[in-house]
């Protein structure tokens, strides 16, 4: 089997998509693959860490076509987790660097980043000083520097390997080479190595995950990836991260060109704490839960509203997610699943007895009220205002991240102000303006029907009854419409609330799909 790259400007994938799981013989045409394998997801039906044997997907079956390649930029967690990798450096230099671009919710879309001279001169200053700090930690002391020029080489191979994620040609070991001799004349033998290091990191083959394979050819065309290419897809598909020493010895003995290689692989790296960071960080930008991180709360609040009660509910979501993951459960139980973990400020929350003994985070079955990720605090405190629920904010999260689709932007000049509090009036009455004004009901009709049917939670993610001293009406619905984000004769699909809504979703096809493309 050949894994197969088409040249072009978007992406292809060297196995399927955390949410599904394909496995089967494709068709025997040249330059593509005779059999693909994937990694399973709990959130879409998936079977935890292994292939299932009876591939009912229609999307698993039939020729396996390749996607368009782009060339990929490595991430701001990429590069902080690659140079923790190679280097031993936690100081995450990324988070120096320009911010991302999110496209859709997620930041690793290859189409929506631009390289400017910010991004230049950050990687400069980064690799520069990564480089000095790995001399003066005396990784480049060799014993072997006696011997300068062998040694210096043979360094320049080995770690440029591990840097590029592929071996040097015999340009490059020379240019290296020249850069060493510049960095250690007159000075020492591990200046001279900082200096190739220092250009290492600055390479844009290091920086961008370059595959050489397609270089030449006329886009369109459908190539065999190498086996360093596609430990290359692996690592950062699976990992966030550059291939370590296993990975990289199974490509010398090319073994990912079988789908046993790259089973066997793929099965030793989601074993990994690597992985379910991973998995961790998907789930994070799908469900957009890190908007709870610095969201201000005016009221006095029990338990206390600050950063610990923040990174509580991230916990809790992050626990939720893996627990998914690792019992094979479905999409469906990640939408409306009724248990989750707490410790003593969360089950204050949820006004629950805490079962547990100090601080930790244990697992509580059938908590009232809570009907799976939509309904944690991390996403319903997150997105809410800090004096009251967020309908807006809610509805437009679920339809960009779950449903993969921007509502029209508000009309130009329009001055935006969120509804004050009104004794008596319910969140959903004082909302009803947006749906109703020709200025705001073509955004809104697609956005007030989803997030009213949350409005059970405050801005904290506490369940309430009543609101403004009515009882809660979380009726709502999703805005059905001829082509999903046009405002075309629109029609509601009710929905009666927070259950309700959790099924719909885990139901709809445009869910499902969403997630995995």
């Amino acid at each position: 089997m050949a894994f197969s790259s088409r040249v072009g400007l978007a992406s292809a994938l060297a196995l399927s998509v955390l949410a599904l799981a394909c496995e089967g013989e494709t068709t025997n045409n040249p330059g593509m693959a005779s059999s693909a394998a994937g990694s399973s997801s709990a959130t879409t039906g998936g079977t935890g860490n292994s292939v299932p044997p009876d591939v009912t997907d229609e999307s698993c079956k039939g020729a396996v076509v390749p996607g368009r390649t782009p060339l990929r930029l490595v991430t701001g967690t990429e590069y902080n987790n690659t140079v923790k990798d190679l280097l031993g450096d936690t100081t995450a230099p990324a988070n120096k660097f320009p911010p991302p671009e999110e496209s859709a919710g997620f930041l690793n879309n290859a189409d929506a980043y631009q390289t400017t001279e910010l991004h230049v001169n950050a990687w400069f200053t980064a690799a520069e000083a990564l480089a000095a700090a790995y001399r003066k930690a005396g990784k480049l002391t060799l014993p072997c520097a006696a011997d300068a020029q062998n040694c210096a080489t043979q360094f320049i191979k080995d770690f440029g390997k591990q840097v590029l994620r592929r071996p040097l040609s015999d340009a490059e070991v020379a240019s290296y080479y020249a850069r060493f001799v510049a960095g250690s004349t007159g000075s020492t033998f591990d200046e001279g190595l900082e200096w190739v290091v220092g250009r290492m990191l600055q390479s844009p083959y290091f920086l961008y995950r370059v595959e050489l394979e397609s270089q030449g050819m006329a886009p369109g065309t459908v190539v065999p990836l190498s086996d360093y290419s596609v430990a290359t897809r692996l690592s950062y598909f699976l990992w966030s991260s550059t291939p370590d020493s296993a990975l990289m010895a199974a490509a010398d003995a090319h073994q990912l060109s079988t789908i046993e290689g790259v089973t066997a692989q793929t099965t030793r790296m989601m074993q990994s704490p690597a992985f379910t960071s991973t998995i961790t960080s998907f789930h994070e930008q799908w469900s957009d839960w890190g908007e709870v991180y610095g969201a201000a709360k005016t009221a006095a609040t029990t338990p206390v509203w600050d950063a610990n009660l923040q990174a509580d509910m991230i916990h809790e979501s992050e626990l939720f997610v893996k627990s998914i993951f690792d019992n094979k459960g479905t999409f469906k139980d990640l939408l409306t699943a009724s248990y989750t973990f707490v410790n003593p400020s969360l089950a204050q929350l949820y006004g629950i007895t805490y079962p547990g003994t100090g601080n930790d985070f244990v697992r509580v079955d059938n908590v009232p009220h809570r009907y799976g990720i939509l309904t944690h605090p991390s996403i319903l405190a997150g997105h809410a205002h800090p004096n009251q629920s967020a309908p807006v904010k809610r509805g437009y999260m679920i339809r960009k991240h779950l449903l993969c689709t921007d509502p029209p932007p508000p009309p130009p000049g329009l001055v935006i102000k969120v509804p004050e509090v009104v004794p008596g009036q319910t969140t959903k009455e004082r909302f009803t303006a947006h749906r109703t004004e020709a200025s705001c009901g073509g955004c809104h009709v697609l956005l007030d029907p989803l997030g009213l049917t949350l409005e059970n939670y405050d801005e904290l993610g506490r369940w309430r009854d009543t609101d403004g001293g009515k009882p809660v009406d979380a009726s709502g619905g999703l805005t059905v419409v001829a082509s999903l984000g046009s405002v075309t004769d629109p029609t509601l699909a009710p929905i009666t609330g927070p259950q309700d809504l959790g099924e719909k979703l885990a139901a709809l096809p445009e869910a499902q799909k969403c997630m995995v493309f």
